[in-house]
């Protein structure tokens, strides 16, 4: 996934998308937003930060946390053993199908540190149709009829989401926001394009007519994060396959990302990995051969 508005294409057959993880290296999803419904469901380890529109979270076993439609968000892990979890996608299409009434609402459900018992009970519905639906797709290749069981259960899925943490809306709240989503989008669109280019405020303010003070505001506003931190962690996602997977040189890499020099792509680099590229480089090519 990339820093941008993110189109979400679901499974052949099936009306949701799953993703299951069960990496332990070390990973990091900028910041980004999509009109689907997504699931994040920590099986096993610990997702060590979701960022959802200004609030921090960190994710254990069991832990469920639902982003809502067009929430600006962020995944970080660190290195760690064991780690499983699923991520679902529900498209706006299927559930407004479902509910038509879907755009005056949104779901309240995050599961950290519950504590109404009530609501506990109900986080224990939707954790056991959440292992259904794993476990269902995990054996799709053995079950040639599994996409059936997941259909069904996205089904009840979406019936439990909206009997058990459906909340209202807040009026004109989506209005507003795809006015601002659509500039943003504009914008995010433009850098993701143009990242290896010299891109500057000044540059993006006249891209899109506006004042560099305002493109400013605007944008810390609705991500949270300034322009420059927004072009350096597309370069920095964009650069990671070349740091992973040839031998070219950190400075070569570093330019051909839109990085000034390598000091600059060094400084970005260890403030989401701590620690340089190089070291980076060497150290999971060392685990690699373990």
């Amino acid at each position: 996934m990339e820093y941008k508005y993110e189109m979400i294409k679901t499974d052949e057959h099936l009306p949701i998308k799953i993703i299951i993880h069960t990496s332990d290296k070390q990973h990091f999803i900028p910041r980004h937003w999509h009109e689907s419904i997504e699931i994040s469901y920590v099986l096993s380890g610990k997702i060590d930060q979701i960022y959802i529109d200004g609030k921090v979270f960190e994710s254990h076993q069991g832990d469920i946390v639902l982003i809502n439609a067009n929430a600006i968000h962020s995944f970080s892990v660190n290195t760690g053993k064991n780690r499983k979890a699923v991520t679902i996608f529900i498209p706006y299409e299927f559930i407004n199908a479902i509910y038509p009434d879907s755009d005056q609402i949104e779901f309240d459900c995050i599961s950290i540190d519950q504590k109404d018992l009530q609501r506990k009970k109900y986080f224990d519905e939707l954790r056991n149709n959440l292992h259904s639906l794993v476990n269902c797709y995990e054996n799709r290749e053995s079950d040639p009829l599994s996409y059936i069981k997941v259909t069904s259960l996205s089904y009840e899925l979406i019936y439990l989401l909206l009997k058990n943490f459906k909340v209202n809306k807040k009026s004109n709240s989506r209005i507003r926001a795809r006015k601002h989503l659509e500039r943003l989008t504009s914008i995010t669109n433009y850098i993701k394009e143009n990242y290896h280019q010299n891109l500057s405020l000044d540059l993006l303010s006249n891209q899109f007519n506006l004042s560099s003070e305002y493109l400013s505001r605007f944008f810390i506003k609705h991500t949270g994060i300034t322009v420059l931190n927004y072009i350096n962690a597309i370069r920095l996602e964009k650069s990671y396959p070349d740091l992973m997977n040839t031998n070219y040189p950190i400075i070569q890499i570093a330019l051909s990302h839109g990085f000034p020099n390598e000091k600059s792509y060094n400084r970005v680099f260890k403030a989401v990995y701590h620690v340089t590229p190089n070291q980076y480089r060497k150290e999971q090519r060392w685990k690699s051969v373990e």
